[in-house]
């Protein structure tokens, strides 16, 4: 009798101290139609002295979530910390402790606990792999629908990424872009992850070519993506569920105008896609929507603001001094 095939790529799981999350997630993975091999499972699991959640006052979790992984992957390789050390450090003791582990990887995993994966995201993702395998320059694969421009979001098909939830990395990108992610890591070593300074990251990044949409940990690691010219892709549909309201990035008020979907019912099928063929207009995508993204968040809002100074230098000293006493009086109530 043959052994059923497991995932064949290492698959590292970020948790931290939110329960309900890590559960959902866990069982999901624990739930996918093609299994995964825990001999390549790493869990990392961080700690909760000097966390946010210590800092808000939440209960410590940790250890009920360290049972219940080992409860449903008694065979994988968990790291559990000690104090807090934010997602950066703990994406990249996971990365070393992977590539040490499996030194012929050629794909590795990072998953994080508020995305609910669908019985077939890993059986999706290793076809997504074989079909972009001999395309050099597509580094990265998910099928999260969560692509880059919001206009792709529930369209059946294949775009570039906007947020690197529940993918796969080339192990070859992973080595290309090793110095620059050790820049970053450099630059929050003074402080929490959730505590540190925006200004100096972009700054930083920027000295390294790397245009800075944002200073999170994914959208650092997406800068590179762009950085060395490469590509990472997604299905247009969601083959799973974003659940992060309670987060370092998200709120309430956020996560409803995302307008976040759960998972799609239409089933995946790989022969559909031709990633040679696409791959040029993709590459044309993921630049275009780069610059979109650059564009929406930093470049029209300064606009934005210089007109509306111009604007208010421009009226009388009475007109001016209202102004100024209406937006104090909607700061106040």
């Amino acid at each position: 009798m043959t052994n059923s095939p497991t995932f064949p790529h290492p698959i590292g799981l970020l948790l931290f101290n939110r329960f309900d999350y890590a559960k959902q997630v866990l069982e999901s993975l624990n739930e996918q139609t093609l299994p995964v091999d825990q001999s390549q499972l790493h869990i990392s699991i961080d700690g909760y002295a000097g966390s946010k959640a210590e800092f808000q006052g939440k209960p410590d979790r940790t250890a009920a979530i360290v049972e219940m992984a080992r409860s449903l992957f008694p065979n994988a390789t968990i790291l559990s910390a000690e104090k807090n050390i934010g997602i950066t450090e703990a994406n990249c003791l996971l990365e070393q402790n992977m590539l040490k582990s499996h030194p012929d990887a050629t794909w590795i995993g990072f998953f994080e606990e508020d995305y609910v994966l669908s019985p077939d995201y890993l059986l999706i993702t290793e076809q997504l792999i074989s079909v972009a395998q001999p395309v050099d320059d597509i580094v990265m694969v998910a099928a999260t629908g969560e692509t880059l421009d919001p206009d792709n979001r529930d369209v059946a098909g294949i775009f570039p990424m906007g947020h690197l939830w529940a993918h796969l990395v080339r192990v070859s990108h992973v080595k290309e872009r090793h110095d620059d992610v050790q820049i970053f890591r450099h630059q929050l070593s003074e402080k929490a992850y959730w505590e540190r300074d925006r200004v100096a990251l972009a700054r930083v990044m920027a000295s390294r070519g790397v245009f800075p949409i944002g200073v999170a940990n994914d959208l650092q690691r997406l800068g590179l993506v762009f950085r060395y010219g490469r590509l990472g892709i997604t299905t247009g549909l969601s083959y799973g569920e974003y659940i992060g309201v309670e987060g370092e990035h998200m709120s309430d008020s956020s996560f409803a105008r995302f307008k976040f979907t759960g998972p799609t019912t239409v089933p995946f099928d790989i022969s559909t896609v031709d990633l040679p063929a696409l791959a040029p207009t993709l590459r044309v995508q993921f630049h275009v929507g780069y610059a979109k993204r650059l564009a929406e968040r930093f470049v029209i809002p300064k606009f934005v603001a210089y007109a509306a100074q111009r604007k208010f230098e421009s009226l009388s000293r009475v007109r001016r001094a209202m102004s100024l006493l209406r937006q104090a009086f909607r700061a106040l109530f």
